[in-house]
Formats: C-alpha cells, sequence, structure tokens
C-alpha cells in the first residue's frame, strides 16, 4: 500500500481527529491543485472533477468533520 493510500485510509478511520496540513497533503497526493481562497481558508480542485466541485478547507485543528467527510465523498468519487 502505497504512502499516500495509507494516509486517506487514516483519514478515513478518524475523520474527527484530522489536522489540515494532513487534509491538503492527501488532496495534493491524489492531484488536488489550490485555486486559491482568502484568510484562514484555501480552496482546491481536481483537474479531472467533471463536476467542478471545490473543496475548501481551513486552518485549523482538528477540522470540522463535514469538511474531512465531503474531501473523502469527492476523492472516493474520482478514484471510483
Amino acid at each position: 500500500m502505497a504512502k499516500r493510500e495509507k494516509r486517506l485510509k487514516k483519514i478515513k478511520n478518524n475523520p474527527k481527529n484530522v489536522s489540515s496540513d494532513d487534509l491538503i497533503s492527501c488532496l495534493l497526493s491524489y492531484g488536488f491543485e489550490e485555486k486559491g481562497g482568502s484568510g484562514s481558508h484555501r480552496c482546491y480542485k481536481h483537474p479531472e472533477d467533471n463536476q467542478g466541485r471545490k473543496l475548501t478547507v481551513p486552518k485549523q485543528y482538528p477540522l470540522m468533520k463535514t469538511y474531512v467527510i465531503q474531501a473523502i465523498n469527492v476523492l472516493d468519487d474520482l478514484l471510483g
């Protein structure tokens, strides 16, 4: 199992205790690109996402579970 897959599995197993750095690192490893943001929030988008979804990740610890679940759902859709 690759490092990025282990990181994603760890995030899925405990979405209540995820740092923004861990989530951002996971998103970037799967090809997401930063598309701006303001203040303490950053937006990420995957170039192959035909639905045009953007993920917003605030700089806080731990992240609210809703941000993590949203990212997991988008990753699951993209990975098939």
